[in-house]
């Protein structure tokens, strides 16, 4: 057997499963798994985005602080894309981060705040973004879970 060629590749991306407990309305947990397509971070990118988590976890307890948008901004820094979420109704729901987004600066130069309403929707849900988190920290580590694709 041939062992593949290793690239390095400029913005490497893979699709990976997120997992995760719901209760369900007659009390049973049934664990949902969605997709998400990662970015797979360099070390430096990776470093500085695990610093931002920490910051916006030390503000989760402040008053008037809006969770839901802190997380919508910091997942839509490492995901592209998603498969499997839907709205109430059944109907998919696209990923709707505005590609540029990470790079569109107001007049001071600080980055605007992200518009993505089906993200933030996925980001109200209890404990969604830690497991986000967690799968995406499980695909940059090459994880059995991980699926393959740039």
């Amino acid at each position: 057997m041939t062992q593949p060629i290793y690239r390095i590749v400029k913005q490497p991306r893979a699709w990976s499963p997120v997992t995760f407990p719901c209760v369900m309305e007659d009390g049973s947990v049934v664990e949902f798994s969605i997709e998400m397509r990662f970015r797979l971070l360099k070390v430096d990118a990776a470093a500085a985005f695990v610093a931002e988590v920490v910051r916006v976890r030390g503000l989760e307890d402040e008053p008037g602080v809006d969770q839901a948008q802190l997380y919508t901004e910091l997942v839509a820094q490492i995901a592209t894309d998603w498969r499997g979420v839907h709205a109430e109704n059944g109907d998919p729901l696209p990923f709707d981060v505005p590609e540029g987004w990470a790079t569109d600066l107001d007049g001071e130069g600080k980055r605007k705040p992200l518009v993505a309403p089906n993200l933030r929707s996925l980001m109200n849900e209890g404990g969604m973004f830690i497991h986000i988190f967690d799968a995406f920290r499980a695909c940059l580590a090459g994880q059995p879970k991980a699926r393959a694709g740039n």
